[in-house]
């Protein structure tokens, strides 16, 4: 599990654990100390854009299970955006992506069987003004996962990619705060990481290709991404819709505003 020092990854490793996996639990910082369950929680480091060091820790554990959730949001209009910046976060999001599924791939095709869950998001269907860099690599998670997956069809490695709406984890906490995010708000309700991390395990469970939560907004989602000035004529009316719901989440950080 990379990315697990918080928010969507933790609510992975308890679910897996609580399913009897014992989980290693990855980031380049500070991970969870090991919960009690039925299952158990490792604390390792891995910096995900080290293609060597995923290999190794591939090599170490030969996962039968390999999910690749790290990542970065990289809000942001285009005009602010500097090129060390989005190299950091292409170098995580895609990158770091690509690199454990290499190497969880060099360690399963041995047992000709495993399964990888890379973590996407609506913004790997619908471009994200707002949030451009994000969503140009999370459509890059997307389509290497799927053409992956046919190329690795009957070999017994399954490769799944989950794509959930906004979660209300600490990636979030910060843009709350940024007026470039705003799309991000323009749901009804932000996800609960445990109801994405559940969603996530069935994915895995299943070997099923993709999954989206909710369903009904991934439709719209799609079929918005499927024309681009749709997005272009859009977006001042995400943006607006997307106001109250970010004001209300900054004002719940802040302690003025009441639980969601």
């Amino acid at each position: 599990m990379t990315g697990a020092a918080g928010g969507l990854g933790q609510e992975l490793c308890r679910n897996l654990a609580a399913r009897g996996v014992r989980v290693f639990a990855t980031d380049v910082g500070d991970v969870p100390a090991n919960e009690s369950g039925p299952g158990e929680i490792i604390a390792r480091s891995l910096d995900v854009t080290d293609p060597a060091a995923c290999r190794r820790l591939a090599s170490e554990l030969e996962p039968d299970i390999w999910v690749n959730n790290a990542g970065l949001l990289g809000a942001g209009e285009v005009t602010d955006l500097n090129g060390e910046s989005a190299a950091s976060v292409i170098a995580v999001n895609v990158n770091g992506v690509v690199n454990g599924t290499l190497a969880a791939i060099g360690v399963m095709r041995a047992k000709n069987s495993g399964r990888i869950l890379n973590v996407g998001s609506f913004a790997s269907w619908l471009p994200a003004p707002g949030l451009a860099l994000y969503a140009g690599t999370k459509h890059a998670v997307r389509a290497f996962s799927v053409a992956s997956a046919a190329e690795l069809a009957g070999s017994g490695i399954r490769i799944s990619v989950l794509c959930p709406d906004g979660i209300w984890t600490p990636m979030l906490h910060q843009a709350a705060r940024d007026g470039t995010a705003t799309i991000v708000f323009s749901a009804r309700r932000l996800l609960d990481p445990a109801v994405v991390a559940a969603a996530g395990v069935r994915l895995i469970e299943t070997g099923a290709l993709v999954g989206s939560i909710p369903r009904s907004r991934a439709v719209l989602a799609r079929l918005a991404g499927s024309s681009g000035s749709v997005v272009v004529k859009a977006y001042p009316f995400l943006r607006r819709a997307g106001r109250p719901g970010q004001k209300r989440m900054r004002d719940l950080l802040e302690g003025t505003g009441q639980p969601v």
